[in-house]
């Protein structure tokens, strides 16, 4: 029985990854994971340094926040192990580090712009141009991505590190409670379409673009903006100056239960995102388990939706003419908005009833415990640490340079013990 250090924020902290991490250590339960591994899961304010030091493998779970991911970034660093990236772009993080004068950030940084110099990504501009995760994923012995395009973002980037492309666990199914307080909701809104623009209120959520498409759609869309407040967007000045505080409701860091009300209760989610950042969006999912048909932005992973469940619009600074005529048909047609709902659904129950998240995470754990178990997976990876710090290329190593002591390490492995 291994023991497995699960890093991640936990609840009752208020992150997405917290409730994402309390789906996933279910569903690893349920599936029967813990029967032959356990599962040390640190609460706030106990050693995460102290978990990790007495586990066999250690799972990173790190986002863009240097307040919940810090300490786990620099974990996963020093002592490599699984590394699951819900931010490809850890620009915040890495800027956090560097203003605090930590060590880490400047070599984060200086990884990240030596990879961007070798190799031209997949994606030219915003965030992602430059590959802030370039450090954690070179230093893991695996990598978890939630959606096709973070490998082929990472692959892109001449990414040797294994990667798993391991889905998002399923939302739990919208409960009774939810459903009563989205009644009273669409009671007070009679007659109305609503649009929900559901998550971060920020603006890389095209929000000021979706007022400008529901004024253009008419008296009878109202606008619904839900979700967690961010720095430097006013979306109450946005509302104000285009006079339409009566036909859009702003509900700023509300609850978990009441966030899933308004999902419930809205006839279209618009899940618009520029720049992207290569995450998966957990607003879409819970969209798409609630039965809502979606709006999205055809960039990163939105792409990777199953045929049939979203509609999508151009990506880049969202159109507000181009966004008003692709939710016209679905502000007017009930039966279309249902069809693609059920589509949403029906993908969501399938990948609910096949375990799909829990049993890809079991196997990516095994594999890289056997990774690290390997007899010669401390002395490769100190030399090719040393190497990487000093600058040495992939094409440098090709040419032989270090050759001689792997193919050296490969012989003593393959000897016979007695």
């Amino acid at each position: 029985m291994a023991r497995i250090a699960y890093l991640s924020p936990v609840p009752p902290m208020s992150s997405g990854v917290a409730t994402y991490s309390a789906a996933v250590l279910r569903d690893l339960r349920e599936t029967g994971f813990t029967k032959h591994h356990r599962l040390d899961v640190p609460k706030p304010r106990q050693s995460l340094e102290a978990a990790v030091a007495r586990s066999d493998v250690a799972v990173y779970h790190v986002g863009n926040n240097l307040r919940f991911h810090g300490e786990i970034y620099g974990l996963a660093v020093r002592r490599p192990g699984l590394v699951v990236l819900h931010d490809l772009a850890l620009d915040d993080l890495v800027r956090g580090l560097v203003d605090a004068a930590d060590p880490l950030g400047d070599r984060s940084e200086a990884e990240a712009l030596a990879v961007r110099r070798h190799h031209r990504g997949i994606v030219r501009e915003g965030p992602l141009e430059t590959p802030w995760c370039a450090l954690a994923v070179r230093r893991s012995r695996g990598v978890v991505v939630h959606a096709a395009f973070g490998q082929r973002y990472l692959e892109a980037l001449g990414c040797r590190t294994p990667i798993y492309v391991i889905p998002h666990p399923v939302p739990s199914p919208p409960s009774a409670r939810v459903r009563r307080l989205a009644s009273r909701i669409r009671a007070r809104h009679p007659g109305r379409t609503i649009l929900g623009v559901l998550g971060d209120i920020g603006e890389a959520k095209g929000i000021d673009a979706v007022l400008d498409a529901a004024r253009q759609l008419g008296e009878a869309v109202h606008v619904a903006v839900v979700g967690r407040r961010i720095p430097g967007y006013d979306v109450f000045r946005s509302v104000n100056e285009r006079n339409m505080a009566s036909r859009v409701t702003v509900r700023p860091n509300v609850s978990d239960v009441d966030f899933m009300a308004w999902v419930v209760a809205s006839d279209v989610v618009v899940n618009l995102r520029h720049p992207h950042r290569g995450e998966v969006s957990g607003t879409l999912l819970r969209a798409m388990r609630a039965g809502k048909p979606s709006v999205v932005s055809a960039v990163g992973s939105y792409l990777d939706a199953p045929e049939g469940t979203v509609v999508t619009i151009p990506g880049g600074p969202p159109d507000p003419g181009m966004l008003a005529a692709t939710l016209a048909p679905l502000v007017r047609d009930p039966g279309a908005r249902a069809a693609i709902g059920r589509r949403a659904r029906a993908a969501m129950e399938r990948q609910q009833r096949e375990r799909v998240t829990a049993r890809s995470d079991g196997a990516a754990i095994e594999e890289t415990l056997r990774r690290l178990r390997h007899p010669a997976a401390a002395p490769v990876e100190r030399w090719a640490a040393a190497m990487a710090d000093l600058g040495v290329t992939q094409r440098e190593a090709g040419r032989g340079f270090g050759s001689e002591y792997l193919e050296a390490l490969d012989e003593i492995v393959a000897r016979p013990t007695i």
